[in-house]
């Protein structure tokens, strides 16, 4: 497995290096056949990583998120999302299996409620309720598996949608949900 920590710094030195190879200040500037110089290095990065996959080694990238304000009919929402280029996103999004990011974001936990006898006389406490910080890990299939094109298998892992982390642990959390994930469709592919 290969992993890219992070593909926007990634995407930054791949830019910074054809512009000092070819003599150019903006890979805007840079013009071929092919497009210009952000069009050079996507094909040059994603070639990089097709050749990772045909080779029979996965890939994985990380990226920034960057929270930016959306209206939805009409009233303001916070959203996350991927901290490069919507060329660069897109071409994310058609390479992977699944998409993967952290939401820092706050949740309500209430306590259970007390219950004691005073006297023969049961009382019952509600249990507070207190606002905390988490952070989610949300996942989304990736492009392979929404139709992209494609001759390869489509199995869509039933990893859920989102899973709250432990402030230390995160990575066995996730490894812990993807087990449980493949033993389902393990499961529901057996039983056909």
């Amino acid at each position: 497995m290969i992993c890219l920590d992070t593909i926007d710094e990634f995407i930054d030195i791949f830019l910074t290096a054809l512009c000092l190879r070819k003599g150019v200040e903006d890979p805007i500037d840079l013009k071929d056949g092919s497009g210009n110089g952000y069009t050079i290095v996507r094909k040059a990065i994603f070639g990089m990583l097709d050749r990772v996959h045909r080779s029979g080694m996965g890939w994985a990238i990380i990226a920034h998120t960057r929270t930016k304000t959306v209206r939805v009919g009409g009233e303001e929402r916070q959203v996350s999302g991927l901290n490069v280029s919507d060329s660069f996103k897109g071409a994310v999004f058609q390479k992977c299996e699944h998409m993967l990011f952290v939401e820092h974001g706050v949740e309500a936990v209430t306590e259970p409620d007390k219950v004691r006898t005073i006297k023969g006389k049961k009382l019952t406490q509600k249990g507070q309720t207190t606002t905390v910080k988490v952070r989610k890990l949300k996942t989304r299939p990736g492009g392979l598996w929404q139709g992209g094109d494609t001759n390869d298998v489509k199995v869509r892992v039933p990893i859920r949608d989102e899973i709250i982390l432990p402030k230390v642990g995160g990575w066995d959390c996730f490894t812990e949900a993807y087990g449980d994930a493949i033993r389902i469709l393990t499961q529901e592919t057996s039983n056909v």
